[in-house]
């Protein structure tokens, strides 16, 4: 518990030592489980449920005026999911949680290890790596728990602490909108913790693992939103 209140400390504690399984397995174990909870407790709210036919309605009617499907197949299809989806998003919103925890942690590893590798010139074992960020996983865990309750109480599915909370009609569409989504407070501190892990494990100073880590999620931010992708909710 103390990667919130002095990750530094746990980063020296761990350094020396041999990688411990346990020390990424519970916290994606958590992450896991508060991810589940939050789609299930999400997509069962009535203002969410009314954003996500919202949506739909808009994605529908510009297939419909492109040519891609007829009005009366748009009634069709809305005929027949009616209320299903919203317990297809659920299944498929909690399979998509937990395949993701565990992706992210492996994915995320192995960019670090490398960055450490190859640019810092600093190599360790990869599993102490992962060991690192499933500590850090901790932060997204209490930022998951952060997060649902914004969604619950803005009624947006995209709401997110920080100043996207100031926008009252979230637009997806709205690249400024996306920007200022994209600065949650909590992704901030977890990104600022693993440079902080980073520092310790490979002798660098913090400064310098914090530029390389927060400018390549600001690189990565800003072609995700301008490219368009954005607006499919990533």
């Amino acid at each position: 518990m103390n990667i919130y209140a002095a990750p530094g400390d746990v980063f020296e504690a761990i350094k020396p030592t041999p990688p411990a399984a346990t020390n990424w397995i519970v916290p994606i174990l958590l992450a896991c489980l508060v991810g589940v909870i939050n789609v299930w407790v999400m997509f069962s709210q009535p203002a969410v449920q009314q954003q996500m036919k919202e949506q739909q309605a808009r994605k529908f009617e510009q297939m419909v005026e492109n040519g891609k499907m007829t009005q009366k197949q748009v009634e069709d299809i809305q005929s027949k999911l009616g209320d299903t989806q919203f317990m297809i998003a659920k299944i498929a919103g909690s399979f998509g949680a937990v395949f993701v925890s565990f992706i992210w942690l492996f994915f995320l590893s192995l960019l670090l290890w490398l960055l450490a590798r190859w640019v810092f010139k600093t190599p360790f074992a990869y599993m102490k790596t992962v060991e690192m960020v499933g500590l850090c996983t901790m932060i997204g865990v209490l930022g998951g728990i952060i997060g649902l309750l914004v969604i619950v109480a803005t009624g947006n599915m995209y709401a997110t602490p920080g100043p996207a909370l100031l926008i009252r009609n979230f637009d997806l569409e709205n690249k400024t909108h996306l920007m200022l989504s994209s600065l949650n407070l909590v992704t901030l501190w977890y990104i600022g913790v693993l440079s902080v892990g980073v520092s310790k494990l490979t002798g660098k100073s913090l400064i310098t693992a914090a530029l390389w880590l927060y400018g390549s999620w600001a690189v990565l931010r800003a072609g995700i939103i301008f490219s368009g992708l954005g607006a499919s909710g990533m």
